[in-house]
């Protein structure tokens, strides 16, 4: 079939710059965020009197940055992101509230990027427009989800449109099966509380899988510590609860012998007022004291009461943490199931849709403007757009621009071309069938 070795030409051969990789990914300290992403931020402070950690569910939430790169926060006002790690805008938010409030206390702010800004694919793509960005996304997913290239001066049969689809939404969710897959390994492990991930073989052995449990096997160690610092918080509440009743049931018994003692007093000064010999004041005084030392009694056996109870309510805490921590890994490992079948049954699909593809088809209708595909990138640094040397694996970043250029050769050269196309038909190799 001739349109297996001239397709492999024009897209598994083509010339592109030579370029370095670019960082994919965004890191949490390095990368700087930009608007229109949307961040989940987490505030609260450590209270050093009931030694608990309190959360200000008021100002945490989910919010985004504007066009001018401004984030507006509850009791923080409107503060700069655009431009500042996660870490340096979550310390301006801190700032912020200490400035508005005259808040003197320690508090702590998280920052995460719940959405990353799209990534813009424009040009010779079937849909040029934003793309989601996904960390680890790289040149050629991106023309994969835009449709694939298009050529207006060349036409394809459908069919052959349709294989190039498939092959580029097939790698795309394999990516997304692998990262599942990993995400799975980590539930595992936290369900079965394993200090290591024991991924499944296809995982083991898939392209970039180790990058995937890394980052699963950081997620986990971050959750287990989270964890962790809640129970050893409890522990510590615990004990100073505990000494606190040891030191009240001491003042209690302590108590009881000094109401007993003024009581005997009272008796005796009672029995000399009858006899004349002491005035009444003496005893009324006397029965002040024992009203007061009740009082008092009454009042510290209240306090530990009280405090049993927090005993009581630290055990519940930590009983419900660890129980909605079950909860949650079971509920998403439920998830994650359902989606590696999901993601099985469409690259099952998109593989048969590729395999009837590249059954039939007689090529191109015409050669005439057959040109290697050129890829662009532009990303904004120092607030300018610069061009960025780009390959088909380039990881980007959010807020990429890529262009998609097909050159056209001159009407003079076009049959020359066509007979060279036709000269290295047989020496082309097919396009590998997906597995």
């Amino acid at each position: 079939m001739p349109f297996k070795p001239l397709l492999c030409a024009l897209l598994l051969s083509a010339a592109l710059p030579a370029a370095a990789q670019t960082g994919g990914s965004p890191d949490a300290d390095a990368y700087k965020l930009g608007p229109r992403e949307k961040l989940f931020v987490r505030i609260g402070s450590w209270d050093s009197t009931t030694q608990t950690y309190v959360s200000w569910p008021d100002a945490s939430g989910e919010y985004t940055i504007g066009a001018d790169g401004f984030v507006s926060v509850p009791m923080a006002g409107s503060v700069k992101a655009a431009g500042l790690s996660s870490e340096e805008l979550g310390q301006a938010i801190i700032a912020s509230i200490q400035d508005s409030l005259g808040v003197t206390t320690n508090l702590d702010a998280s920052v995460e990027v719940a959405e990353y800004r799209p990534v813009y694919v424009i040009g010779e793509v079937q849909a040029p427009g934003a793309i989601p960005f996904a960390p680890g996304m790289n040149a050629i997913e991106a023309v994969g989800l835009a449709g694939g290239f298009r050529r207006p001066e060349m036409t394809f049969l459908q069919n052959e449109r349709s294989a190039l689809a498939s092959l580029g939404n097939y790698e795309v969710l394999r990516l997304q099966l692998y990262a599942r897959l990993a995400e799975k390994a980590r539930l595992e492990a936290e369900l079965a509380s394993r200090d290591d991930l024991v991924p499944d073989k296809e995982l083991a052995t898939a392209p970039g899988g180790e990058d995937l449990l890394r980052r699963e096997r950081e997620v986990k160690a971050a959750r287990d510590s989270e964890i962790k610092s809640q129970m050893v918080q409890l522990s510590s509440l615990e004990k100073l609860l505990t000494q606190e009743i040891e030191r009240l049931g001491k003042q209690v018994a302590l108590r009881t012998t000094q109401i007993d003692l003024a009581k005997q007093e009272l008796e005796n000064t009672s029995a000399l007022v009858e006899k004349g010999l002491t005035v009444a004041s003496r005893r009324s005084d006397l029965q002040t004291r024992v009203a007061d030392e009740e009082v008092r009694l009454l009042e510290l056996e209240t306090a530990r009461l009280t405090a049993e109870q927090r005993v009581v309510g630290v055990t519940q805490d930590r009983s419900d943490i660890l129980n909605a921590r079950k909860r949650d890994i079971l509920d998403s490992l439920s998830l994650a199931d359902a989606e590696i079948g999901q993601l099985r049954l469409k690259l099952k699909t998109e593989a048969a849709l590729y395999a009837e593809a590249m059954q039939s088809g007689d090529g191109f209708v015409s050669t005439r403007g057959f040109g290697a595909p050129m890829l662009e990138l532009a990303r904004r640094q120092g607030g300018k757009l610069v061009s960025v040397p780009v390959e088909r694996d380039t990881a980007l970043q959010p807020g990429d621009v890529l262009e998609i250029r097909l050159p056209l050769p001159d009407e003079a050269a076009a049959p020359a071309l066509a007979g060279q196309i036709s000269g290295q038909q047989a020496a082309a190799t097919p396009l590998p069938a997906l597995p």
